[in-house]
C-alpha cells in the first residue's frame, strides 16, 4: 500500500472510530446542556430561496458564522482545510480554485474562474490580487458540481456564496475583534448594526489584516528587509429601508484595498531552457531574485437589492456595479532567478462589471404552493478587463534569441531594431482587454409528486458576445536607452514602434444549461437524491500576444451526474452526508506560460476530461450523555480526474526544458496528454476536527479544538511533469477559546500548521524552468472578540 493510502486510511479510520464510540449513547443536539458552536443549523439560499441545508438536493457545505469562528476560518482559501476536494492555489497573484477536479488554469481577466463567487447574491468579478477575506458574515455556502442553471457561466465546478450579516429588527448589535501573531500579524475586525427606526436599518463593517513578509527577497544578493508588507483592508456599508410590510430596498457599498508583497516571491527550483548559468534554489523563505515587486489593487462595489412581496409571487431585482484597478508598478521576476533575464510589470490593469438580475419566485400563497415551488428570472452582465499596458524587460541576449526563429517582416523588423543593442535591456509592450455582454433567462421548479418524492427541473438560456479591444504588440525603441518611470506610467508611446495591431471579430455564443434532480425522503431524517446538471464557461481570446495573432479559446461545457444522500441519524446526534459523482468536461481550458510561444500566458482547449469520485462528511456528537460538549467533524473525498482526450498538449521537455507544441519556436511537436491527471486535483483529501466545550458555570466555558487535513500529491501542469508536482502534505492546527457570554467576551489562542510543513501555494513552469512559492509556515497568535 502506498504511503498516501496509509495516511488517507489513517484519517478515515480516526473518523469512523470516533463515530462508533458514541453509538450506545443517544441524545438530541437540542437537549444538550453544553453549548458547542459546531452544532448550529444553517438556512441556505442555494436554490434562490431559503431552505434548511439538509433539505436541498445539492451537495454542499453550509457554514454559519459561529462554525466559521470555531474552525478559525478568516479567508475563503482556508475552506480547503475543512472541505475535501477543494483546492486553492495562486498564479502570479491570482487565485485558482478547483473543486471536485473541475477548474480552469485560466486566471487572467479575460477568463473567469470555474468556481463562481457571490456576495449577497452579487457575482464578484475576478481581479488581480482580489481579497478573499471573509469579514463579518452570516454564512458561507459552497455548492458542489455544475450550477449553471441558477448561477450561470463560470459555475462549471460550483459556486461559493457569502452572505453578510443580517441587520437587527430593533436596537443595535455589533462586535470588535483584534488579534496579533507571529510575523507581526495584526488583525482587526469591527461590525456595528442598528435599527434606526421601525423601517430603517444600517450596518457598517470593517476588516483589516496585515503582517510582515513571510518570505524575504534578496535582490542581487542584498536582502530586502524593508519590503512592503501584505495587507487587506475592506469597508462595507449596508442600508435597509422598508416600505410597509412587503417592500424592502437594500443598498450596499464596499471598498477593498489589497497589497500582495509575498505573492510574486518565487524561487526557481529547477532552472532549465533559457536559464543558462542560473543555479537551482532550494525552496526556502529567502528568495533570490533580481527584481523587487509587489501587487496593489483597489476595488469598489455598489449594489441595490429591491424586494417586493406580493400575495402570490415575490419580486426581486439585484443591481451591481464593480470596478477594480491594479495600479502602481506591479513587477514580477519572470525567470525567478538572481540573473537579469526576463521580468514583467504592468500599469492600470482594470476590471469592470455591471449586473442586473430580475427574479420572480413562488410564495406560500402561490398556485399549487403545497406541491410546487419555483423561481424564474432574467440576468444581464456587461463588463470586461485586461491590461492597459504590460511591459516585458528582456536582457540583450534573451531579446536577440527570441527573434531568431521569426521570419518575414516581423522578424526583419525585430532584427534591425535589436542588432545594435549590446548591453541594455529591451522592453516589449503589449495590451489587450476583453469586453463582455451577456443576457440570460432562467427558471427552476420543484414539484412534489408525493409527500416524500420531489422532482426539480430547471434550465438557463444565455446569449453572450465577447470582443477583444486595444490589442497590440510594441517594442520600445532601444536606441535611446531605458525610458523613465514616467514614460511607462503614462499614455506616452512616442518611443514605441508598433509591431502588430490585432483586430479580431466578436465572439458570439448561445448556451443552454439544464438541470434535473430527483429527491426521495426515506424518512424525516434521511433523503436520497440524484441530479444531472450542466455548466458552461464562455469562449474568449488570449489577450497577451507578442509574436502571433490572438488565439480563440473555445467554450467549455461540464456535465455531471450525481447520486447522494443526507441524513440525521441516532436521534440527530450524527449528521452523515455523502455523494458519488461522474463528470465530463468538453473542451476544458488549459494554460501554457511561455514567452517563446507567441505570448506570455496562452490558453487553449483540451478535448475532454473525465472525473469520477465520491465524498463523505459528518458532524457527530459521540457522547451526548457523558460528554455533551464533544463534537467531531470530518470528511474525505476520492477523485479520479483524467484527461480522456488531449492529443495536442503543450509543455516543456523534462530533460532540456525546451518548449514543445503548437506555436513553439523550437518547432518541437505537440505531445499526447491523454490519460494525464487534471492539474491541482489530489486523488485523496480528508480532514477531521475535534471540538470540546467545557462548562465553567458562572465563568463561561472553554472550547478546545484540534484539526487535521491531508492532501494527496497533485500536478500543477497538464503535462504532469514531475518537476512541477506538489508532494502529499498534512496540516495540523489547534485552538483554545474562553467564551464569557454575559459580557460578550471571547478570547482565543491558535496555532496553524503546527508541524511547520513546507508545501507550495504557487508553482509555474515557463521558458526558464520551474518557479515556486511556499505556503505560510507555522503561524500562531491570540485574539479577543467583544460582542455588544
Amino acid at each position: 500500500m502506498r504511503e498516501t493510502d496509509c495516511n488517507f486510511s489513517k484519517s478515515i479510520f480516526c473518523v469512523l472510530m470516533l463515530g462508533a464510540f458514541g453509538l450506545a449513547s443517544i441524545q438530541s443536539f437540542a437537549e444538550s446542556n453544553t453549548r458547542n458552536r459546531m452544532l448550529e443549523e444553517v438556512v441556505v439560499t442555494a436554490q434562490k430561496r431559503e431552505e434548511n441545508s439538509q433539505d436541498v438536493p445539492i451537495t454542499m457545505a453550509a457554514l454559519g458564522s459561529e462554525k466559521l469562528e470555531a474552525f478559525g476560518i478568516e479567508q475563503t482559501a482556508d475552506l480547503e482545510k475543512i472541505i475535501p476536494g477543494l483546492t486553492f492555489t495562486q498564479q502570479y497573484g491570482y487565485t485558482v480554485i478547483y473543486l471536485r477536479g473541475v477548474g480552469s488554469e485560466s486566471f487572467l481577466p479575460n477568463s473567469e474562474p470555474s468556481i463562481a463567487s457571490y456576495v449577497d447574491g452579487i457575482n464578484i468579478a475576478s481581479a488581480h490580487g482580489k481579497s478573499d477575506a471573509v469579514g463579518p458574515v452570516e454564512r458561507i455556502e459552497v455548492l458542489k458540481g455544475p450550477q449553471g442553471t441558477l448561477y450561470g457561466r463560470s459555475a462549471t465546478g460550483g459556486a461559493i456564496n457569502i452572505i453578510s450579516k443580517s441587520l437587527p429588527a430593533e436596537g443595535y448589535e455589533g462586535f470588535i475583534n483584534y488579534g496579533a501573531g507571529n510575523y507581526d500579524d495584526r488583525h482587526a475586525q469591527g461590525y456595528f448594526a442598528a435599527a434606526l427606526t421601525d423601517s430603517t436599518g444600517v450596518s457598517f463593517s470593517y476588516y483589516k489584516d496585515q503582517r510582515d513578509n513571510i518570505n524575504v527577497r534578496a535582490v542581487n544578493g542584498v536582502v530586502q528587509h524593508d519590503d512592503k508588507e501584505d495587507f487587506s483592508e475592506s469597508y462595507r456599508v449596508k442600508l435597509i429601508q422598508d416600505f410597509g410590510e412587503n417592500i424592502r430596498i437594500t443598498g450596499i457599498a464596499q471598498k477593498t484595498d489589497v497589497q500582495l508583497a509575498d505573492a510574486d516571491k518565487k524561487v526557481n527550483i529547477r532552472p532549465a531552457g533559457l536559464s543558462i548559468g542560473a543555479q537551482a534554489q532550494q525552496p526556502s523563505r529567502l528568495v533570490e531574485n533580481d527584481k523587487e515587486g509587489q501587487m496593489r489593487t483597489d476595488a469598489e462595489l455598489y449594489g441595490w437589492i429591491f424586494e417586493w412581496q406580493f400575495d402570490v409571487v415575490a419580486l426581486k431585482f439585484v443591481y451591481s456595479d464593480q470596478e477594480s484597478l491594479t495600479y502602481d508598478r506591479t513587477t514580477t521576476d519572470y525567470d525567478g532567478t538572481s540573473l537579469n533575464k526576463v521580468s514583467f510589470f504592468t500599469y492600470n490593469e482594470p476590471v469592470f462589471q455591471k449586473t442586473y438580475e430580475f427574479q420572480l419566485s413562488s410564495t406560500e400563497n402561490s398556485w399549487m404552493s403545497d406541491k410546487l415551488t419555483w423561481v424564474a428570472g432574467y440576468y444581464h452582465l456587461e463588463g470586461g478587463g485586461g491590461f492597459e499596458r504590460i511591459f516585458f524587460e528582456l536582457s540583450p541576449e534573451i531579446a536577440s534569441g527570441l527573434v531568431t526563429g521569426f521570419a518575414g517582416s516581423v522578424g526583419d523588423l525585430l532584427n534591425d531594431l535589436l542588432s545594435p543593442v549590446t548591453n541594455s535591456s529591451v522592453y516589449l509592450e503589449a495590451g489587450g482587454k476583453i469586453t463582455i455582454d451577456s443576457d440570460s433567462i432562467f427558471a427552476e421548479a420543484t414539484y412534489s409528486l408525493t409527500p416524500s418524492f420531489n422532482i426539480t427541473l430547471g434550465a438557463r438560456y444565455q446569449e453572450e458576445t465577447r470582443g477583444l479591444i486595444n490589442s497590440y504588440f510594441d517594442i520600445v525603441n532601444p536606441i535611446f536607452g531605458t525610458p523613465t518611470e514616467e514614460y511607462f506610467d503614462s499614455d506616452d508611446r512616442s518611443r514605441n514602434i508598433r509591431v502588430g495591431t490585432f483586430n479580431k471579430p466578436e465572439l458570439e455564443d448561445v448556451s443552454v444549461a439544464p438541470r434535473v434532480a430527483l429527491q426521495w425522503f426515506a424518512s424525516d431524517d434521511v433523503q436520497v437524491y440524484s441530479s444531472v446538471g450542466k455548466g458552461f464557461k464562455s469562449q474568449t481570446y488570449n489577450i497577451l500576444n507578442f509574436f502571433s495573432e490572438p488565439d480563440e479559446v473555445d467554450k467549455s461545457e461540464t456535465t455531471s451526474l450525481e447520486i447522494g444522500f443526507k441524513s440525521d441519524l441516532l436521534d440527530s446526534t450524527l449528521r452523515l452526508n455523502g455523494a458519488f459523482f461522474n463528470t465530463i468536461t468538453k473542451n476544458p481550458i488549459s494554460a501554457f506560460v511561455g514567452l517563446t510561444s507567441g505570448g506570455v500566458v496562452n490558453y487553449f482547449n483540451a478535448k475532454e476530461s473525465t472525473i469520477k469520485g465520491g465524498e463523505v462528511d459528518l458532524l457527530f456528537q459521540p457522547m451526548p450523555s457523558l460528554n455533551p460538549g464533544l463534537v467531531v467533524s470530518g470528511g474525505a473525498s476520492y477523485i479520479e480526474a483524467k484527461f480522456s482526450d488531449f492529443k495536442d498538449g503543450r509543455g516543456y521537455d523534462e530533460d532540456t526544458g525546451l518548449a514543445y507544441g503548437p506555436g513553439a519556436l523550437t518547432l518541437l511537436a505537440e505531445r499526447d496528454f491523454t490519460g494525464n491527471d487534471v492539474p491541482r486535483t489530489p486523488a485523496f483529501s480528508s480532514n477531521i476536527a475535534i471540538n470540546q466545550g467545557i462548562e465553567l458555570g458562572d465563568f463561561g466555558y472553554i472550547e478546545l479544538a484540534v484539526d487535521y487535513a491531508f492532501k494527496d500529491s497533485f500536478y500543477y501542469t497538464a503535462s504532469n511533469t514531475p518537476h512541477a508536482q506538489q508532494a502529499q502534505y498534512e496540516l495540523y492546527g489547534a485552538r483554545m477559546s474562553w467564551i464569557y457570554e454575559p459580557k460578550g467576551i471571547t478570547l482565543t489562542a491558535y496555532v496553524n500548521n503546527i508541524k511547520d510543513e513546507d508545501y507550495y501555494v504557487a508553482m509555474v513552469e515557463n521558458d526558464f524552468g520551474v518557479s515556486a512559492a511556499l505556503a505560510p509556515p507555522r503561524l500562531y497568535g491570540a485574539k479577543i472578540k467583544i460582542d455588544f
